[in-house]
């Protein structure tokens, strides 16, 4: 069976906006980000990805940025605002790839982007002209990507943003590996809000076999599940989740809670020793 192509749906600029910030939605942050966006293009399209990033998390900001962008329209302004270097001599940057624009700081936040789509240019945000009169020392969401985003969804020559970057942050991604006696390593990368545990072990390394035994955090998970409802309620799994990728779970409760990890802790698979 084959992948119909992609439908090329006619748009209207500008290109719409994304926000993903580990600001919460507690304080006024990610709304002046919006007002600063509105009063720069009163008839853009704002979107949230997320506001709820992990304080600093430049590693997990990544890896969400990652899996939602390429569900985005084409053209999509994404702007990333997890920034613990803000006031410090970190460039702002825009990058521009085959099917988006990216805008934040130039912390490695966008490794994942630059690993997976193909970079057209990135360049740092130095125009005077798209960001506002007064530059704070701690809020450059509202002072510098806000305003560069909505000018470059406004259609803004994307040279005259600033001079070429060629040397980005690119934070160092441990690759999963396989193992002369066939076992696969990997890590978790992500423990979503249901407590399951993301890994970077494509499912289909595993070659849709049946018999494999996962380790992490101490604990044994005989077999590879297709669904949650394989296992009895409250019993660990391993299953393929929806970005392509080994999850560890538990069936109606909290895997990252039950083991007490998260991102960073290894995760062994060793084949045919089931049964």
């Amino acid at each position: 069976m084959t992948t119909p192509p992609r439908v090329s749906v006619p748009r209207n600029h500008p290109s719409p906006i994304s926000l993903l910030t580990d600001f919460g939605l507690r304080d006024g942050y990610v709304g002046t980000m919006k007002g600063v966006i509105l009063d720069i293009l009163p008839w853009g399209r704002i979107l949230d990805i997320t506001h709820e990033i992990e304080p600093q998390n430049i590693r997990q900001a990544a890896y969400v940025l990652a899996t939602a962008a390429p569900y985005f329209p084409l053209e999509t302004v994404h702007v990333v605002v997890v920034d613990p270097g803000v006031g410090s001599e970190r460039r702002g940057i825009a990058v521009r790839t085959a099917r988006a624009y990216y805008v934040g700081p130039d912390n490695g936040v966008f490794s994942r982007v630059y690993a997976t789509e193909k970079v057209r240019e990135i360049r740092e945000l130095a125009s005077p002209y798209y960001r506002l009169p007064v530059v704070s020392n701690t809020f450059h969401g509202r002072d510098i990507f806000a305003p560069f985003a909505a000018h470059i969804a406004a259609g803004v020559s994307f040279h005259s943003i600033g001079p070429l970057v060629t040397d980005p942050v690119r934070l160092d991604w441990p690759q999963p590996q396989r193992l002369p006696d066939g076992s696969l390593q990997g890590e978790i990368l992500y423990a979503d809000r249901f407590g399951n545990l993301i890994s970077d072990i494509p499912v289909d390394w595993l070659e849709g076999a049946g018999d494999w035994r996962f380790e992490l955090a101490g604990e044994v998970i005989e077999g590879f599940a297709q669904t949650y409802s394989r296992v009895a309620r409250g019993e660990l799994l391993a299953l393929g989740g929806s970005e392509g990728l080994v999850e560890v779970a538990v069936r109606e409760g909290n895997a990252a809670a039950r083991l007490q990890t998260g991102p960073g802790a290894p995760l062994i698979a060793r084949p045919g020793l089931v049964g």
